[in-house]
């Protein structure tokens, strides 16, 4: 376990005398104290934006004419579960997948995950497959570096996490196909194809292909393209949070 730097050294907590934790305690509970007198008030939200950048978007809340999308739904009702046909071909022709495969939801893509996740738990990923829940063992590839909250997610419900190298053109393919092909336990892989987090790495068609193609030894074997980013055209592999399935 390794704690402070100083002095271009690392600290090494447990090989420290008494009388030096005791010192190191008192420089950093002064530093805290210092910060707190300065009566900061800062939000440290990740991806959080500012009020001016909401403020840009104001426009659009009150410049429709109409409540109703193309196909005649009244979009301040419930309904049209897999979003509205406009923004699925918009974002069919920003990220070249077919809008029929393409589901459209709220503006938190961990909140969709999550929901996923829960469902292939309890109820498993198909007709005739066990929840995960019943599984003795649930492993997720995790391709690091990586996304904390994937992890999280993960965590929560169980899955023991199996690390692959994150390259610059996506992940070691190479290792991901042997997980997938030797274990049934292996259920699924995070990924964030297009400026993964945190390297900002973009899968490549050759592996995007590879990813969408490879052999898995569980037939419930499920994956995430994450953060709504989309991926490089591959066959059979689109973003649909937890639910790509190979062709």
């Amino acid at each position: 376990m390794k704690g402070m730097r100083k002095m271009n050294e690392v600290c090494v907590w447990p090989e420290l005398a008494e009388e030096k934790l005791r010192e190191l305690r008192e420089e950093a509970a002064a530093k805290y104290e210092a910060l707190k007198a300065k009566g900061l008030k800062l939000d440290l939200s990740r991806g959080k934006p500012s009020s001016d950048v909401l403020d840009l978007s104001n426009g659009l809340l009150d410049g429709l004419d109409t409540y109703r999308s193309e196909d005649g739904t009244d979009i301040r009702n419930y309904g049209l579960l897999d979003g509205l046909p406009e923004c699925k071909r918009l974002f069919s022709e920003l990220l070249g997948i077919p809008a029929e495969l393409m589901i459209v939801g709220g503006n938190s893509s961990l909140t969709h995950m999550y929901n996923t996740y829960t469902f292939l738990y309890l109820f498993g990923a198909a007709e005739g497959s066990a929840p995960w829940c019943k599984e003795e063992r649930v492993k997720i590839i995790c391709p690091c570096p990586g996304y904390d909250r994937h992890f999280s997610v993960s965590e929560d419900f169980g899955a023991e996490m199996v690390t692959v190298p994150l390259l610059e053109d996506g992940p070691d393919m190479d290792a991901v196909e042997a997980l997938a092909a030797s274990d049934p336990s292996v259920k699924g892989i995070w990924i964030i194809p297009l400026y993964s987090n945190p390297t900002g790495s973009v899968i490549s068609e050759e592996k995007a292909a590879r990813l969408a193609g490879m052999k898995t030894a569980a037939d419930d074997f499920r994956g995430t393209t994450g953060c709504s980013t989309g991926c490089p055209s591959a066959k059979g592999f689109f973003p649909s949070y937890w639910g790509y399935r190979r062709s």
